[in-house]
């Protein structure tokens, strides 16, 4: 638009044209969201300039003369605005403070504003006098200011805005005047209306001086509603990135790390100033850097590249495995300004494989021991069935006094030695057996044999309180494992030499409860839950799976049971495990 067009004419209206920059490749644009919620939609900005009645006896009534500035004087007005005009000022008040100036610039004149929205209609209303009641809402636009404005009839019909051919006062009834089309880049944003007082005539060159006003407040609209776009876009994308619920990482060309998303943060258990600034091959192992550092390279260069996995370093030492993406993020100008490193959290995929490994390797080996146990029957048999006759044999004969004792141990430990094989092939058939009625004590003693090596290690003393005649209908293998675990687990969790087991079994509440107690550190108020959870564990890397008391209290609730634990940290723990009776 320019100030220098003769008054009246209308030039040929032009299709404005926008080059497609980085926001219309295929992915799309970030839609931008609706106008927020207005402080104030409607309402009349306080000029602070005189009253008309004290201007026209200023100028003399009879002059019929209003003050006219020059461009000149508009332009420094508008630049003492640019100037004092706070960063963070929001169109709202840009457009208040931009009517403000120009009533005390031109006064005499009544302006009303108009900015509308796509998503909403009429946005905006800022006048600087007292409308006529019922017009606030009443937006239109005269041809003649479309045409002006570069803009075609259908960007006003686009938006609802209806064409009139004649200005239609807002102030005063019998006022005139003229409006002007508020456009940026081609887009319609509103229409400002100026009126004049039925006597007052518009005073020569007043439209281009009005459009001139009305460029510089739509530069400064403009720039107010790019800083808004800008701060939404920059919390959109900063919130995309922080709340996707997988680890993503953002590196420049100097391998520094720029954003880093929640969730990563949360797999590595660091805080944000841990990584934001720093090299990113500080949180690679040492030994894996020499495959990222090419991969890295490569993306730089553009190059697209396939899935891989890295460990990254927790805050704990420990190392996370990470299936990641590699992606080039380019500059407008097409250049590689860095990469985006998106993940997937692999480390309870490979904790499992892990752990099915070794299960298989278990299973292998149990299969291998009931052969061996097999073969061993047959040999303790005989040795159990000589020693036994040696042993009767020698109590008949008084020259065989000496080694009688000796034989009753012989028979004693081959008796052992089978009883154990038995309640290993017992504990390693498959869970396919049926359940069966099973005498509690025994059960419980046949687990404290299995046991025994692990309580002999750590020098642990067994106390027993069974209530007699306690039975219960189970799958003894299944039993086993769960009391074989439970007391594994007190073994381990109390001192050398001074741990003390108690085992008690009794009736209560239609079933038989059986505790195994432990006088050891205990677990933690907030660990009590977890520890049911597959692949938790309080022992360390390397030291539990994690999957023993997810599969006790899994057998247990399949035997229509329940498991819960009481503990108080220093002084033990108690799991008590209720079955019903038969």
């Amino acid at each position: 638009m320019s100030v220098d067009d003769p008054e009246g004419a209308e030039p040929e209206a032009k299709v404005p044209t926008q080059e497609e920059g980085w926001e219309g490749r295929d992915s799309g644009p970030v839609p931008l969201p609706p106008s927020r919620q207005r402080r104030e939609r409607i309402s009349q900005v306080d000029t602070g300039e005189i009253p008309l009645s004290e201007l026209e006896l200023e100028l003399g009534r009879d002059s019929g003369a209003l003050l006219v500035p020059t461009l000149d004087e508009l332009l420094d007005t508008f630049t003492r605005l640019l100037v004092d005009a706070s960063p963070s000022s929001d169109d709202e008040a840009v457009l208040g403070d931009y009517l403000q100036a120009m009533a005390q610039a031109m006064p005499g004149r009544r302006f009303v504003v108009r900015l509308v929205s796509p998503h909403q209609g009429l946005d905006l209303v800022r006048s600087t006098a007292r409308m006529i009641p019922g017009q606030q809402e009443k937006i239109r636009i005269t041809r003649h200011a479309l045409v002006r404005g570069g803009l075609r009839l259908e960007h006003a019909r686009d938006l609802g805005i209806p064409i009139i051919q004649q200005f239609e006062p807002d102030f005063d009834p019998e006022g005139h005047g003229f409006d002007v089309a508020l456009a940026h880049e081609g887009t319609l944003l509103g229409v400002l209306g100026v009126e004049f007082s039925p006597e007052q005539p518009i005073p020569d060159g007043e439209r281009a001086r009005v459009r001139f006003a009305a460029l510089q407040m739509v530069n400064a609209l403009g720039r107010a509603r790019l800083r808004s776009e800008a701060t939404y876009l920059s919390g959109y994308l900063a919130r995309l990135l922080n709340n996707a619920n997988v680890p993503i990482l953002v590196i420049d060309r100097h391998r520094r790390v720029q954003v880093a998303s929640q969730a990563l943060l949360d797999l590595l258990g660091r805080e944000r100033d841990e990584l934001v600034g720093n090299d990113f091959l500080q949180l690679v192992p040492e030994g894996e850097r020499g495959h990222l550092l090419p991969a890295v390279v490569g993306a730089l260069r553009g190059r697209a590249l396939d899935a891989f996995e890295i460990g990254l370093i927790r805050g704990d030492g420990r190392v996370a495995r990470t299936s990641t993406n590699l992606v080039s993020i380019l500059s407008p100008q097409g250049e590689v300004d860095g990469v985006i490193a998106i993940g997937r959290d692999l480390t309870e995929l490979r904790d499992l494989e892990s752990q099915v490994v070794q299960a298989e390797k278990l299973a292998t080996l149990g299969q291998l021991a009931a052969g061996v146990v097999h073969e061993l029957n047959n040999p303790l048999t005989s040795i159990s069935v000589y020693a036994e006759y040696l042993y009767k044999k020698g109590q008949r004969e008084e020259s065989a006094a000496d080694d009688v004792e000796k034989l009753r141990r012989i028979v004693q430990a081959a008796e052992r030695i089978l009883r154990f094989t038995r309640d290993l092939v017992t504990y390693a058939r498959p869970s396919t057996e049926t359940p069966q009625e099973l005498d509690v004590e025994s059960m419980l003693d046949q687990c404290l044999v299995f046991c025994e090596h692990v309580i002999r290690d750590h020098g642990t003393a067994v106390e027993k309180a069974f209530e007699s005649g306690l039975s219960i209908r189970a799958v003894r293998g299944q039993l086993h494992q769960i009391f074989i675990n439970l007391i594994t687990n007190a073994c381990h969790a109390m001192p050398d030499g001074a741990g003390k087991l108690v085992l008690r079994a009794e009736k209560d509440e239609g079933g038989v409860s059986i505790c195994v107690t432990d006088n050891g550190a205990g677990i933690p108020t907030d660990q009590q839950e977890s520890i049911f959870e597959p692949f938790f564990s309080t022992k360390g890397e390397g030291k539990g799976t994690g999957l023993g008391l997810s599969i006790v209290r899994k057998i247990v609730q399949q035997h229509a049971g329940t498991i819960e634990v009481r503990s108080v940290l220093g002084e033990g723990t108690t799991f008590r495990v209720w079955l019903p009776e038969s």
